[in-house]
């Protein structure tokens, strides 16, 4: 039988098998909207002759079915699809080349894709001309399609019956497709992204995984959840790559319900210690929900199993990390005691600073502020985040008006720490140490340092206070003035500057009882011992005849409280007494001093 007729007798059996094919076929999607709005936005392909058909997947696999819902508003549309052209050049080469089965093969693919469509009557013409390739292949591999295409028109110039091979043609075609595809994605243009996965169905197969990825991506980015899910479970499905099984499900994680996740994760190939292979991404979840709980946000709280294989792995070798986690996770419980001990367990094989600030807060958390302050001081060369949590503590403990007075060289270390980190936490905190010390004058310098790094409230009262002190009346002033529109508190100081000395000038000094009053003798002898600056002294004696001094006394007793660092007891007496004259002030500076107990500013 000659060629010619061979390919006919081909052409004619095409009638009776014409849907052999139909099981191995590019898959069929249907995407949303009318045919005009599915078409792609981009060019299309340089190597793509007019709407032409890629290749088709290999028969073992078939590629992913994405199907989306038409918009209702597109439903009841009755346009027809618009009508693709037949690709004949793979069906041109194989006869320029006298290949009969494939001629056969391919009529019966572009059958089956064009029921309506008739062979060529001249596809038994002279073949196209032999060229070398090599060339042509040799751009392809390194990405130059802008110069392959130009050669290719050149060798067209050249012999004008010339058709790149089918092999090349195909593959130049699936590369600029999934180039568009990519740069859809790349651009986040989903509803692009999907239009041309449409077309391109030949690339959602497992050796472009990639695309499917990007597919899936786009899908979760339109809120199709069960489209989204249906990419994943196929490469779970088809695809055997162990590492791209992995990344499938990770990158599921972060767009997909945990139900969803979970019904992956349960489609994992089991190991031979009866393990699936997706169990880490689980313990990953886990990891997810415990880190967001621990960071204040809301999570799924973790089952009790759960947290069992997190301390397990915690407790590992390299566990050091899931130690952290947890350590967190008690310590936003405010658990402290379990806090404490994994942020030791985690430091002590990782030597992580941010866990060892763990354990240095947990501890201060406890209450065991001497051991966190040691432990913070014995390690400050860590870095800033030790040597800031050693600031939080002494400013914690510095302030108070009973503070244990430092030893002298970690009082200097303090300092320089202080200085050289240019808190102003720690100033402000050194400022009210020493002024409670009566040191006005350092007390000072250190709230100069702490306006200047990191101004507050506390730090503005306490240099106004020092001022005062200092017996600096017109800076006093000056400084009252520039700051009470800032501050609510400066500006009531401003409102009650009245000092103690009105109290001592009308204590009755004169001496004698009038009217149930203290004996002179007790009034002298208080007035004098405040005068001296005996305050504690003071304060006992009147303690002591409280019930028999005149209200001018009763304020000088809250002076003499207040000048010994009583605050609280102070404030308590100024109000008792709020009529005399410096009540008031005595109250209200009982109250800001006192503030820097507060410590509002750590938590």
């Amino acid at each position: 039988m000659s060629l010619k007729s061979s390919l006919l007798v081909a052409t004619a059996m095409v009638s009776y098998f014409g849907f052999a094919m139909a099981q191995t076929a590019p898959l069929v999607i249907s995407p949303a909207g009318p045919p005009a709005a599915r078409e792609p936005k981009s060019a299309a392909p340089a190597f793509a002759p007019a709407r032409s058909q890629p290749a088709i997947p290999p028969r073992a696999e078939q590629g992913f079915k994405p199907t989306r819902q038409q918009p209702a508003e597109a439903r009841g549309q009755a346009a027809a699809p618009a009508q693709k052209a037949v690709d004949e050049s793979a069906l041109n080469y194989y006869a320029s080349l006298g290949q009969t089965a494939r001629v056969a093969s391919e009529i019966r693919r572009l059958k089956t894709l064009h029921p309506t469509w008739q062979p060529p009557a001249n596809l038994f013409a002279a073949g196209s001309p032999q060229v070398d390739e090599k060339p042509l292949w040799d751009l392809y591999a390194e990405g130059r399609f802008d110069d392959l295409k130009e050669q290719i028109d050149a060798l067209r110039a050249e012999f004008p019956d010339y058709t790149p091979s089918i092999d090349l043609t195909s593959k130049i075609n699936i590369a600029e497709r999934r180039q568009a595809l990519v740069a859809a994605s790349q651009q986040r243009d989903w509803e692009q992204v999907v239009s041309l996965a449409t077309e391109s169905q030949d690339l959602l197969v497992c050796r472009e995984i990639d695309v499917l990825w990007r597919l899936a991506e786009a899908f979760a980015s339109l809120e199709d959840k069960d489209q989204t899910l249906s990419v994943y479970r196929y490469i779970l499905a088809n695809c055997e790559n162990a590492g791209e099984r992995l990344a499938t499900v990770q990158k599921a994680t972060l767009v997909l319900p945990e139900d969803d996740v979970a019904k992956l994760i349960a489609a994992g190939k089991r190991g031979r210690n009866g393990g699936n292979e997706f169990d880490g991404v689980k313990l990953d979840m886990v990891r997810r929900d415990i880190g967001a709980i621990a960071s204040g946000q809301s999570a799924p709280t973790p089952s009790e199993r759960d947290l069992k294989l997190i301390e397990a792995s915690a407790r590992s070798a390299k566990g050091a990390a899931d130690a952290g986690l947890l350590g967190w996770y008690a310590f936003q419980a405010k658990d402290y005691a379990k806090a404490r001990d994994w942020f030791k367990l985690g430091y002590g094989a990782s030597k992580d600073a941010k866990l060892l600030e763990g354990h240095i807060l947990a501890l201060r958390n406890l209450g065991e502020i001497e051991q966190a302050r040691t432990l913070a001081f014995q390690n400050l060369s860590v870095g800033p985040l030790i040597r800031k949590a050693y600031i939080e503590i002494a400013a914690t403990e510095l302030p108070k008006p009973d503070a244990a007075t430092l030893p002298a060289d970690e009082m200097r270390r303090v300092e320089e720490i202080v200085d050289g980190e240019k808190s102003g936490l720690g100033a402000q905190a050194l400022g009210w140490h020493l002024f409670h010390a009566k040191k006005f004058g350092d007390a000072r310098a250190w709230f100069e340092k702490a306006n200047r790094w990191k101004e507050s409230e506390e730090s503005v009262l306490g240099l106004a206070l020092a001022m005062q002190r200092l017996g600096d009346r017109k800076a006093y002033a000056s400084f009252i003035a520039e700051n009470k529109g800032r501050y609510q508190a400066v500006a009531r100081l401003a409102e009650v500057a009245v000092s103690e000395r009105a109290v001592i000038s009308g204590s009755g000094q004169r001496g004698g009882r009038r009217g149930g009053g203290a004996p002179s003798g007790v009034v002298r002898q208080a007035v004098k011992l405040y005068e001296s600056g005996n305050y504690k002294e003071a304060a006992d004696l009147m303690d002591r005849n409280q019930q028999r001094l005149d209200p001018n006394m009763s304020a000088l007793r809250g002076w003499a409280h207040f000048q010994a660092n009583n605050y609280q007891e102070a404030e308590k007496i100024f109000k008792k007494h709020k009529n005399v004259k410096g009540a008031e002030h005595g109250e209200f500076l009982s109250y800001i001093a006192g503030k820097s107990i507060a410590h509002r500013w750590y938590q």
